[in-house]
């Protein structure tokens, strides 16, 4: 995987006790095999490569270790190539979509909506897909799940036309978003069909929709569709489980088209700003602060930083994963927070149901057990489950978990009292959350 590759390019060089020209020139090469491996671009791997060479060489300024300078610039580097943190348009007043068919083009129509909707905007969604029939009822039906007004003419092959009525009829909503018709190909067809919109829409953005799994191919067609009727932003679709994310990204930035969202699920939520030194944190296993404290904040939970409290206990371990089950899934969660790489999947996992068996097995612990939990030993764990009516592997499973969590969040809060959750310092988190022998806890 691409993260985890440049995560021990970057640990060879912070852990090394002498940092020689060796160990660095190894480094390099484990970034260029990362990158390659992702298919990303040979030329601009190599551009890469020498450009840390070079500041390798250089002095490093007063305050800053050699090791946290070279870290810390080639992380800079990254994030360069993969586009930097565009700002995206905040008030926009038409959006056109565009994108050949599998891109996920109407699902990111729906998501775009939801996410002005939120900021305020009241957002009106159209389908000028002529040529898919389920387009017009899956737009419609995105529509009212996100709770926005739909314009569609069913069976009408005109696109045109139906831009021209959409434009009237939603004439005083803030943002109209324009889901238009994909191919195979960029054809000559569908480039008039798009223009003959463009004509009459006169989008102040047009964006294309791009799956994640493209790859390289994403330069190509950037560049076809930018060619035939300019482009001005780009998101990239299907983000979630796909290796190739970081190439497509780092394909579109070549492009100077900015990728301004990446999707990362099904869900209308499930769509976010793009960030390339968050999302090479998050794709490295590294904590995303700002973005768990932005997404506590939309649920409105009382308090965000209770997640990172002082003291750690399992009543503690239970608010706080009671509380993160309620902003999605917990592998989701677990990214932001830098936990999955490091908890197995089936901890990752948990459900409501077995959030409440563990609320019970807590139930029948004593108050000074929940307070420190170090004190329960074997024959606490065989009371503590014939009292919650559980087993001693159920018991053992919950301080497994909390043990697991109270190591990361020691960590997390560290991080979040010293750095800024706006500039994370990337050479601070790598000495945190270096690789280090794994204890065993009641095994």
């Amino acid at each position: 995987m691409l993260g985890e590759n440049l995560r021990k390019a970057l640990e060879r060089i912070n852990s090394a006790r002498f940092l020689s020209d060796e160990t660095i020139e190894e480094s390099i090469k484990d970034i260029q095999r990362a990158l390659i491996a992702s298919d990303v671009d040979v030329n601009l791997v190599y551009n890469l490569a020498n450009e840390i060479r070079a500041l390798s060489k250089k002095k490093p300024p007063e305050g800053l270790s050699r090791k946290e300078f070279i870290v810390k610039n080639t992380y800079e580097l990254l994030s360069a190539l993969l586009g930097g943190t565009p700002i995206v348009p905040e008030q926009p007043k038409t959006i056109l979509l565009l994108g050949l068919f599998g891109q996920g083009k109407t699902t990111t129509a729906a998501k775009l909506a939801r996410f002005y909707k939120k900021r305020g905007l009241s957002v009106g969604l159209v389908c000028a897909d002529v040529h898919r029939p389920a387009s017009y009822e899956q737009l419609k039906q995105l529509s009212e799940a996100v709770g926005v007004d739909f314009f569609g003419i069913k069976g009408e092959k005109d696109a045109k036309k139906i831009v021209g009525q959409a434009i009237s009829t939603m004439k005083k909503k803030d943002l109209v978003i324009v889901d238009s018709a994909g191919r195979s190909a960029l054809d000559s067809e569908l480039i008039d069909e798009v223009k003959d919109i463009k004509d009459v829409l006169k989008p102040d953005q047009i964006w294309l929709v791009l799956s994640a799994d493209i790859g390289q191919l994403a330069k190509k067609q950037a560049k076809a569709f930018h060619d035939a009727v300019g482009i001005n932003g780009i998101i990239i679709s299907k983000a979630d489980s796909s290796a190739k994310a970081g190439s497509t990204i780092a394909a579109c930035a070549e492009t100077k088209a900015p990728v301004y969202f990446v999707g990362t699920g099904e869900k209308p939520d499930e769509l976010e700003l793009f960030d390339a030194k968050r999302y090479i944190a998050k794709i490295m296993g590294y904590p995303d602060l700002k973005g768990l404290l932005e997404k506590a904040a939309e649920i409105e939970l009382e308090s965000p930083e209770e997640l990172f409290e002082d003291e750690f206990n399992l009543d503690v371990f239970y608010k706080q994963l009671k509380a993160t089950m309620s902003m999605g899934p917990l592998d989701k969660v677990a990214e932001m927070l830098g936990l999955k790489q490091t908890l197995p999947k089936e901890q990752i996992e948990i459900t409501g149901e077995k959030l409440k068996k563990f609320k019970i097995i807590m139930d029948s612990m004593t108050k000074q057990e929940r307070k420190r939990p170090d004190i329960i030993n074997g024959s606490r764990i065989k009371r503590i489950a014939k009292g919650s009516g559980s087993t001693e592997a159920s018991v053992r499973e919950l301080l497994r978990n909390y043990k697991k969590m109270e190591r990361m969040f020691g960590k997390i809060k560290k991080i979040a009292k010293t750095d800024s959750l706006e500039d994370v310092n990337m050479e601070k988190i790598l000495k945190k959350f270096s690789a280090k022998k794994k204890k065993k806890f009641w095994r």
